[in-house]
């Protein structure tokens, strides 16, 4: 079993990528849920950047073809630079999702005013340096972790103090923040540690890729678990 994960880790995490998007499609085809639509398109958007994004490993080989070189010979051949557009994307648009979902004002403020300062930080970075088709921000995951688990964090403040704290097992947000916040504490070490073990320790690379897809199909399927129980009890 580990060793099938190990060998189809990208495949395995694209195809549960593609399962939640197409569950929270469905959910918000059937409830009209406008506050759940931006993290719908949020899933999209991942399944559509993850699948571009393999154009990387295509450029390992050598094709004859002038475009084809073209692109090897160009600052394309690194996909950073679509990364650098997701991760910004990813957190304005969790973050216009978890504004949605405040109706208190000094909440909606506070996540507003952070995507602000992170919009400034990427501007600025990205303005002064060559860095964007080279790698991203520095510290950026650590960030984005900061960030999305700020975000996240209000809204569990916001739900206890509302009405719906009695019933939140039924709601669609509950279980992506819970996906959310697991994924990014879980995955955000591994890529800290990268640099200093892959290179010299195989026992790190298999447990890393193994955490990775464990991880990965435990936040994707508590998506698509979300969608659909939340969906079963509306409709009920």
């Amino acid at each position: 079993m580990n060793d099938f994960l190990i060998e189809n880790t990208s495949f395995i995490t694209k195809l549960f990528e593609i399962v939640a998007a197409i569950s929270g499609s469905i959910y918000l085809r059937q409830t009209k849920n406008e506050k759940i639509r931006i993290f719908v398109y949020y899933l999209w958007l991942t399944v559509i950047v993850e699948t571009i994004g393999g154009y990387k490993s295509l450029l390992q080989n050598n094709y004859d073809y002038e475009w084809f070189i073209n692109i090897k010979n160009s600052v394309f051949c690194q996909n950073s630079w679509l990364y650098n557009i997701y991760t910004f994307l990813a957190v304005g648009l969790i973050g216009i999702f978890y504004s949605n979902l405040m109706s208190t004002q000094i909440y909606k403020v506070l996540i507003r005013g952070t995507f602000i300062l992170y919009s400034l930080f990427s501007l600025i970075f990205f303005s002064f340096t060559d860095a964007f088709f080279v790698m991203s921000l520095p510290y950026d995951l650590i960030l984005a972790t900061v960030i999305i688990c700020f975000y996240v964090v209000l809204y569990f403040l916001e739900l206890m103090k509302s009405d719906f704290i009695l019933k939140f097992y039924t709601l669609a947000s509950f279980y992506i923040s819970v996906g959310l916040m697991l994924w990014h504490i879980c995955v955000t070490p591994l890529f800290i540690f990268d640099n200093y073990f892959i290179p010299i320790n195989t026992n790190f690379y298999e447990f890393r890729t193994l955490l990775l897809a464990y991880i990965n199909i435990f936040t994707y399927s508590c998506f698509a678990f979300g969608f659909w129980y939340s969906l079963k009890m509306s409709k009920q």
